[in-house]
């Protein structure tokens, strides 16, 4: 029998183009952990043998790459959707009789080691799909170059309209909401509370989207917004760019500011007095408010989100990242759990992991796995115009200070609203999607 790795690597050097083989030149030496690639993890199986070719139907095992931040400023989401990933492959296993191993890649921030990370998952890991990404920028760099060389791949946590729109491409999939799905569960709410809005972004895809997605919003409604500012990511300093926002005399402030740069933003936010204006932000992640304390992560006062400890559904889950991960659940073991879930489920179904027969398995696919148990109510499936998978979002607000509660894990926010997918997506006509 031949070995998985092997004949990936040789049906993929056979059909890649000389660009891409170009491009495989500079990355394809040393082992599959070098270089700061990651690793390999399974459990006991064969590590990547199926009976047949790879894209046979008749799977027993599988190799599916992570490719996600293990290091730099967005380490903490990316271990997490690593841990998520890690207990979906526990599931699948014991669901299906087969063995699942996990290949890692460290795309750290940057879009071009994204790109190696991809590259060498492919070529020296053998992976039959892959998953993973924090940034949207790595992630849209990943998945173009996956979908030219017929590989699957499921951005986890990106959450830039581009891939979703003008940068989808045909093997692509986004299991988390866009910037869209997330301004639109809070516009309202924005609308209602302040006429006047002033815009900090963090200055790259997912920033840029999220900005027009929450001004096109706001002025649907009739509202203003007044200023905006540009802020680099990473950055050290938000001072001059919040007394902007200050010298604005805007009654609401949007933060649109990316992971853990979040407590940075927040934290001059309130130095500066503007704790007392109205202050949104449209993707919450509850882990960026157990950095600060107790009254400072209550100080936000409109927000959405895609899932988190707040949702009522899926408390055996949290349980179980709560006792096996290294932080207490938030969206992101949520994120890691479904990717795997559903790339895998998706080559179960088709009993094939050609890229063609995966996609065939995914369109207009309705999600009823344990992912919409956690995800709580509504309905979940994959839309075919854009691989988006549609899915309720919600809007959330910290709890009173004495009742954010840290054991048996962290929940410091509440429920406010639930939203239908449905009502919240972009339609397809308005994505710029082509596929």
């Amino acid at each position: 029998m031949a070995d998985r790795a092997d004949t990936r690597r040789r049906t993929f050097l056979k059909g890649a183009s000389t660009v891409a083989l170009a491009g495989l030149a500079g990355c394809s030496g040393g082992g599959s952990g070098g270089g700061g690639s990651g690793g390999t993890e399974s459990s006991g199986g064969s590590g990547g043998s199926t009976t047949g070719t790879p894209g046979s139907s008749a799977i027993d095992s599988l190799t599916v790459g992570v490719a996600t931040s293990l290091s730099g400023p967005f380490a903490v989401f990316g271990q997490a959707e690593l841990d998520g990933a890690r207990l979906a492959k526990q599931d699948l296993e014991e669901e299906f009789g087969i063995s699942i191993e996990i290949a890692t890649g460290d795309t750290e921030v940057t879009p071009s080691t994204g790109l190696q990370r991809m590259k060498r998952l492919v070529t020296k890991d053998g992976i039959d799909f892959a998953m993973g990404g924090v940034s949207s920028s790595v992630a849209l760099k990943m998945g173009s170059w996956a979908s030219d060389n017929g590989v699957s791949y499921f951005a986890t946590g990106a959450h830039s309209d581009q891939i979703t729109g003008d940068g989808c491409t045909k093997y692509m999939y986004r299991p988390t909401c866009s910037n869209s799905m997330l301004a639109n569960t809070i516009g309202a709410e924005m609308a209602e509370s302040a006429d006047d809005w002033y815009l900090l972004y963090s200055d790259y895809t997912w920033g840029q989207t999220a900005q027009k997605a929450v001004t096109n919003v706001l002025e649907s409604q009739g509202k203003n917004v007044v200023g905006k500012s540009a802020t680099p990511f990473p950055n050290d300093d938000y001072t001059s760019y919040v007394n902007e926002a200050k010298a604005s005399d805007a009654d609401g402030i949007g933060l649109l500011v990316a992971g853990l740069e979040m407590r940075k933003a927040l934290s001059t936010v309130i130095d500066k007095g503007l704790d007392e204006r109205t202050l949104a932000m449209h993707q919450s992640e509850d882990i960026v408010y157990w950095g600060l304390d107790r009254e400072m992560a209550g100080a936000l006062d409109i927000a959405g989100q895609v899932w988190g400890t707040a949702v009522d559904a899926g408390q055996e889950f949290k349980q179980r990242v709560a006792d096996n991960a290294e932080s207490d659940p938030y969206v992101r073991h949520f994120l890691g759990y479904a990717s795997m879930d559903q790339a895998v489920r998706a080559a179960m179904r088709a009993e094939s992991t050609a890229a063609d027969a995966m996609r065939d398995a995914i369109e207009g696919h309705e999600v009823t796995s344990p992912v919409k148990d956690i995800k709580g109510s509504g309905k979940m499936y994959w839309r075919e115009c854009d691989h988006q998978l549609v899915q309720d979002t919600y809007s959330v607000k910290a709890r009173s200070t004495d009742e954010m509660v840290d054991d048996p894990y962290k929940t410091w926010f509440e429920t406010v609203n639930t939203f239908s997918g449905d009502d919240v997506a972009r339609s397809c006509d308005q994505t710029g999607c082509s596929l």
